[in-house]
């Protein structure tokens, strides 16, 4: 398949805006992978635990900088090695 027998994914209602995959009637824009690329979503995180990835939010997010330190160094937790604490 060429590019000009490629659809237009604009022409699509059903198919994200970006990349053309189909994403159903659910009423977002672009699919889970487009949205996180242009900053719609916030990006996965790996769980400093398990290393299991999951969205942002719905990961506790722990400050492990040293006391003294300026900048915050923000690492994630999932669910399960949170004790079930976050969102």
């Amino acid at each position: 398949m060429t590019d000009v027998d490629r659809r237009d994914p604009s022409e699509d209602p059903r198919a994200c805006s970006v990349c053309g995959v189909y994403i159903g009637f659910g009423g977002d824009e672009y699919c889970d992978g487009c949205a996180r690329e242009i900053g719609g979503k916030p990006p996965l995180e790996r769980c400093m635990g398990c290393g299991q990835r999951a969205p942002q939010e719905k990961m506790e997010s722990v400050d492990i900088s040293p006391e003294d330190e300026y900048y915050p160094t923000i690492r994630y937790l999932c669910r399960g090695c949170s004790g079930g604490a976050s969102k």
